[in-house]
């Protein structure tokens, strides 16, 4: 037949008196609802739950419920919090009290922060504006100076802020300005040169320059270089970035002392021995080997071999990563770490098994000098057993013998 177990109840009173330890009651009295325990330490009616509390639980999580416990969602976020006259609500902060002050007051010496700027912890002085030192550290500072001194490198002039500001181009100079930006430009057909006085010293100025742009030596010295003209007309000009000196070819095994043999740099890859590293022939490319043997390890496409000993990553303390699968064909794994963590949910044992089982599994629990506890299966007797002993064994509880061990349990009323 079915099993009954039954706990003290009372729906008149809305506490037990007493109860013994570890013995359980349950009220349903008017507001009460509550369950409770004997306390296992003193015997004393403690409340460990009940409808009263679970009612408290029953609402959408995230949103703040009057009356009720405050659940956050899975973003561990409530949409709304009250304290006292301040609402927290989306991205305001609110006060309910007329005409109340909003304060953020840091502890002690703590500062407040404002969107990463440390705000002065200093009240400052009338008149003066706030300043930053471009480190986090606001200040408070005596506002700028309402002039400043403009200069042509020998004559000076005070300008005051709030008037205006002139450019004045000179002969064939034009000043324009537009979006906050002066420009000036030579607004003349050809480029002249003047003179202190402003005369042109050359009416018909300069037409055309030529410059070098590189500059390009062999090992024999001749001079290959490129020249460029540069027409003022096309308002051409001459830049310098970027450019570079080339030298032709070195051969390392002829013109470098000491060089290593077969290693010539006019070539797209350098030959040591019996294995060539390729250079890469355009911006980008990286130095590959097809193969390298390092003492007893050998690095062959994606295969890594030791010749002789233990295959050891080392990984100074840190973290060795595998990020593929990873499969271990030997017949012994051994595991020193103190700590094991593993995602999968189940874990699989005796998993070379193909045919009729005939092996018990479980798992097993070192105790030193102390006789070693275990869980298994046992394929005999197709029951789960446990030992405290290591030697006696104990099926556990399921439901085909459960009538035989328990019987009904009735604790009564109060």
């Amino acid at each position: 037949m079915a099993q009954v177990i039954k706990i003290k109840r009372s729906s008149s009173t809305a506490t037990p008196a007493t109860l013994n330890q570890g013995e359980l009651a349950y009220s349903s009295e008017g507001t009460s609802n509550k369950l409770f325990i004997g306390n296992p330490g003193t015997g004393d009616v403690t409340v460990i739950g009940g409808k009263f509390f679970t009612d408290m639980l029953d609402h959408t999580a995230g949103t703040l419920t009057a009356s009720s416990a405050i659940i956050v969602d899975s973003s561990s976020k409530i949409d709304v919090l009250n304290v006292d006259n301040i609402t927290l609500n989306g991205n305001s902060i609110t006060s309910t009290d007329t005409n109340g002050n909003l304060e953020l007051t840091p502890n002690g010496a703590g500062n407040l922060v404002l969107d990463g700027t440390n705000w002065p912890q200093t009240s400052g002085t009338d008149g003066y504006i706030l300043t930053t030192n471009g480190s986090g550290q606001s200040a408070w500072a005596a506002p700028a100076s309402s002039s400043f001194t403009l200069s042509d490198g020998t004559n000076t002039d005070t300008f005051n802020t709030g008037n205006t500001l002139t450019f004045t181009g000179g002969t064939d100079i034009t000043a324009t300005v537009s979006d906050n930006e002066v420009t000036i430009d030579y607004s003349g057909n050809t480029p002249a040169l003047y003179d202190n006085a402003g005369t042109p010293t050359l009416a018909s100025g300069i037409t055309a320059l030529e410059v070098r742009t590189a500059i390009s030596v062999d090992e024999a010295g001749t001079d290959n270089s490129t020249n460029v003209t540069l027409e003022t007309s096309s308002h051409d000009y001459l830049s310098l970035s970027g450019q570079q000196i080339t030298l032709a070819a070195i051969d390392l095994t002829t013109d470098v002392t000491g060089a290593l043999p077969n290693a010539n740099l006019a070539n797209d890859s350098i030959t040591i021995g019996t294995t060539e590293i390729d250079l890469g022939t355009s911006e980008g490319d990286i130095i590959g080997l097809t193969s390298l043997g390092v003492d007893n390890l050998s690095l062959d496409g994606s295969t890594v071999t030791t010749t002789t000993g233990d295959l050891t990553l080392d990984s100074d303390s840190g973290t060795v990563v595998v990020a593929g699968n990873l499969t271990v064909s030997g017949t012994t794994t051994t595991v020193n770490s103190e700590t094991l963590t593993i995602n999968d949910n189940i874990i699989t044992l005796n998993n070379n098994e193909a045919g009729t089982p005939s092996q018990n599994a479980g798992i097993e629990v070192e105790r030193g000098t102390s006789a070693n506890v275990l869980l298994r299966w046992n394929e005999t007797s197709d029951v789960w057993e446990t030992t405290t002993d290591g030697t006696n064994y104990f099926t556990l509880l399921t439901s085909n013998n459960f009538e035989s061990i328990l019987t009904d349990v009735d604790g009564g009323t109060f």
